[in-house]
């Protein structure tokens, strides 16, 4: 079952047990999830409004492209799960060749996902950036709290993929997977910091 079908004290239980996945790439993006769900939320009530009449437009194509990335979020979610799982049934396999390759390929896909679901919360606090900013002011609160939650699952991610980077063989895997983490990062703390001067802006 995937975790989009499931509750939220189900999800939770299935991470406070003593079994390995959901960990917390999943979590993570579950996350994020939450980040998007509410800066979709802030552009509903902003194009719903006569006042905004002028950012209807905008606000609908980011609150579709919102949505878009809170789906893909949960499903990375099931792929982190599936791939920590993948790995740790590779590592039971008994020893020879064929488990020192499938080891690699598993341990590259552990920071391939986490990778992933930075780059999607990126684009969330891309989005929260001009939702900051344009949004309805009486909301603007919610949607720099889905801001702090997307950048907080980015960041939580990107601690993931350093961490698994360990397992991987290939020094140019390695290398590029650091790169684009360097670079989610780099770019994530900018828009932070324009989503915070716009709540103040408007606060």
């Amino acid at each position: 079952m995937s975790f989009a079908d499931r509750t939220i004290d189900e999800f939770l239980d299935d991470v406070a047990a003593n079994v390995v996945t959901p960990s917390g790439g999943a979590v993570a993006a579950v996350g994020g999830a939450f980040g998007a769900a509410l800066c979709e939320m802030v552009c509903i009530h902003t194009i719903e409004k006569d006042d905004y009449a002028d950012v209807r437009a905008e606000l609908t194509e980011i609150r579709d492209e919102l949505g878009a990335r809170r789906g893909r979020l949960l499903e990375l979610a099931d792929e982190d799960s599936a791939a920590v799982d993948e790995l740790q049934a590779a590592f039971e396999t008994p020893n020879g060749e064929d488990r020192a390759e499938l080891l690699r390929e598993k341990s590259r896909r552990t920071a391939e996902v986490p990778l992933e679901i930075a780059e999607v919360c990126l684009d969330v606090l891309e989005h929260a950036k001009v939702v900051t900013a344009k949004g309805n002011r009486n909301a603007l609160t919610d949607a720099g709290t889905g801001a702090f939650l997307a950048h907080a699952a980015l960041q939580a991610s990107i601690v993931t993929v350093q961490s698994n980077l360990g397992m991987m063989a290939d020094a140019n895997d390695i290398t590029g997977i650091e790169k684009r983490s360097d670079e989610i990062d780099e770019r994530s703390e900018k828009a932070l910091t324009t989503v915070k001067s716009n709540l103040g802006e408007n606060g």
